[in-house]
């Protein structure tokens, strides 16, 4: 289920693993929030205004003030899929006699694991505090070093731990707000295979960076009526710092170089969610969130101190052009019984990227999100939830070049995430 914000906070990601191309070759669009397997039934539609557990301190810290007793969530989610790139790719992309031409399709599978752990307590009748660890984006691909996009990606892994402390205030019965800081640790790889004129042979570049962001979310939720609520979600830019290692090997010119610090720093965008929920009665609910983010803040990146073939120490910018991008949820809840609760959703993810910017290295682009989940609730203090998202990728244009290769032609991506998490109420 690849986003709801999956669109937005999942780009984020990928925007970071481009952090760590050794060449202009680039990543796109990235953009995969798995937050909790309650919301990911409901695509995620009630965003800001679930408020139903303690992942409510990442999501909308307003609602840690529902909680009325000490709760712990766990929660595990798993990204299984794969991308294809069908096309032509040509390296150098300029006249060269030792030019290589390729064509036909490469492919690469996809899987990331997402980790969370959620505390909420009551501080008295008015405030909560609420503390999260979750892992809103990871991804990882892998072409191969024999693809015929090899001169582009070859090896791809992302991986961000947003952790922090949450308050939330009740003003009175019907409006709350909340605060929350957030410490981001960003680790990613990209590596690639250097081809002419840099080198007569394959010779691999690898690059490996991680580094610490800090920023702030917060939000706020309105009863507008016994059975409807308002909620709005605010998620700041962060700025990342990263520093990590550049390498480069092979047998012509031959011998292995390593440097150390190689820089990068990049700001991630900031969001803002705003949903509305309304219960139709005793057993049916609707929902429906609007993401936005604001990617035109994220133009380009520039890595400082990338080694290449020869051992030549150079900076690297990458270009992204992105433009701000709404996403849309829809779901509905059904309530048969005390203890049961189904769940059902629908998404539409945009992508920021463009025709001209969008590589191979980050396949995830437009797409339809169909989320399904199950809840049950054993007794007072233990509640469990599974969830399961598929994504019907539209098929996106590659039409890219710099300096090094280019690569035309198309992705097309599928992918399915399930989730499970449990719920205990300690008082």
């Amino acid at each position: 289920m690849e986003r709801t914000f999956m669109n937005t906070y999942c780009r984020a990601g990928w925007i970071c693993t481009a952090l760590a191309l050794s060449s202009p070759v680039c990543a796109s669009d990235f953009n995969i929030p798995f937050i909790n397997a309650a919301g990911l039934g409901n695509a995620y539609a009630d965003w800001a205004t679930a408020a139903s557990d303690a992942s409510t301190t990442y999501t909308n810290p307003a609602g840690l003030v529902n909680i009325d007793r000490q709760q712990l969530v766990i929660a595990a989610l798993g990204l299984k899929g794969h991308t294809r790139f069908t096309g032509s790719t040509q390296t150098p992309p300029f006249s060269f006699p030792l030019t290589i031409s390729q064509s036909g399709t490469a492919s690469s599978q996809l899987s990331a694991f997402f980790p969370s752990f959620y505390y909420a307590a009551p501080i008295n009748n008015r405030l909560a505090f609420g503390f999260g660890v979750t892992v809103p984006f990871a991804l990882g691909t892998n072409y191969g070093t024999d693809s015929i996009v090899r001169y582009a990606a070859t090896r791809s892994q992302v991986l961000a731990v947003d952790m922090g402390p949450s308050l939330g205030v009740k003003v009175n019965d019907k409006f709350s707000f909340g605060l929350g800081l957030d410490a981001v640790r960003l680790a990613f790889k990209l590596n690639n295979i250097y081809g002419p004129p840099l080198a007569f042979t394959d010779t691999v570049g690898q690059n490996y960076l991680s580094g610490w962001g800090y920023g702030w979310h917060g939000g706020i939720l309105y009863q507008v009526l016994p059975a409807t609520r308002v909620g709005a979600s605010f998620n700041s830019m962060v700025m990342m710092h990263t520093t990590g290692s550049s390498e480069v090997f092979g047998s012509f010119p031959p011998g292995r170089i390593k440097i150390e610090n190689n820089k990068t720093n990049a700001g991630l965008p900031a969001r803002a969610q705003l949903s509305i929920q309304q219960d139709l009665n005793s057993r049916w609910s609707i929902m429906g969130t609007a993401f936005y983010t604001n990617w035109r803040t994220f133009e380009k990146i520039t890595m400082k101190r990338v080694v290449i073939p020869g051992g030549n120490i150079t900076s690297v910018t990458i270009p992204f052009n992105y433009h701000n991008t709404f996403d849309y949820s829809l779901g509905l809840s059904y309530k048969p019984s005390p203890q049961w609760l189904l769940r059902t959703g629908v998404q539409y993810m945009n992508t920021p990227s463009n025709d001209r910017d969008r590589g191979v290295a980050d396949p995830i682009g437009r797409a339809i999100v169909i989320g399904l989940g199950l809840h049950y609730q054993q007794n007072l203090c233990v509640g469990y939830d599974i969830g399961y998202g598929h994504s019907f990728f539209k098929q996106e244009s590659v039409d890219y070049a710099n300096a090094l290769t280019k690569a035309v032609g198309h992705n097309n991506t599928a992918t399915n995430v399930f989730g499970a998490q449990i719920a205990w109420n300690l008082t």
